[in-house]
């Protein structure tokens, strides 16, 4: 097996997932929203903010490197040798793991002061009545301003928000994913 040197590999690691694909296989790269991409072998892989999930295989990781083993199944020096190989791919910035003692806060949409919309699309989507009307005085459900987009809301055990997504009310096909972070998050 040939030695790869480990400076080598670390510039390797470098290279994020999002970079790779639009330098080496653009086609692969389908866009969800503004920041948000999947692709068209394995939709429920997702890549934001400099990482990926393969949401089907529980697996996810920071670059293209994690990507080619675990994904597409590429021996480890086979993945370095691609990326490395490839000019065209430097790291357009360094993506690096989360620091896990930044505390983050999750930016969440103005609530309406109803939840007429809320509770009509759901309960159009089949949804028991009494259901949504849990949900919703639990505080798992809201509508949100300006737009009246149901808001889905995930707690810790502390009940402090974590996680929410927001879906379109109406006819658009509106939805996305709020998240821990330090930027502005807009919901359209």
């Amino acid at each position: 097996m040939p030695y790869i040197p480990t400076e080598v590999i670390e510039q390797a690691r470098q290279i994020d997932l999002l970079t790779y694909l639009q330098a080496c296989d653009p086609h692969e790269l389908v866009r969800i929203s503004s920041n948000n991409y999947t692709t068209r072998t394995h939709d429920s892989l997702k890549i934001s903010n400099g990482k990926w999930m393969w949401w089907s295989h529980q697996i996810g990781g920071y670059n293209a490197l994690d990507y080619l083993v675990k994904v597409r199944g590429v021996s480890f020096v086979e993945a370095v040798e691609t990326l490395m190989g490839r000019a065209a791919v430097m790291p357009s910035e360094v993506c690096a793991a989360p620091k896990k003692d930044e505390p983050k806060i999750l930016l969440l949409p103005e609530r309406s002061s109803t939840t007429d919309r809320v509770t009509e699309y759901l309960f159009g989507r089949g949804i028991d009545y009494g259901i949504i009307e849990s949900c919703i005085s639990q505080g798992l459900i809201y509508e949100s301003l300006p737009y009246h987009n149901a808001v889905f809301v995930g707690y810790d055990r502390e009940q402090k928000p974590r996680y929410a997504a927001f879906r379109a009310t109406n006819s658009s096909r509106i939805m996305g994913i709020a998240q821990a972070a330090t930027s502005t998050i807009l919901f359209g």
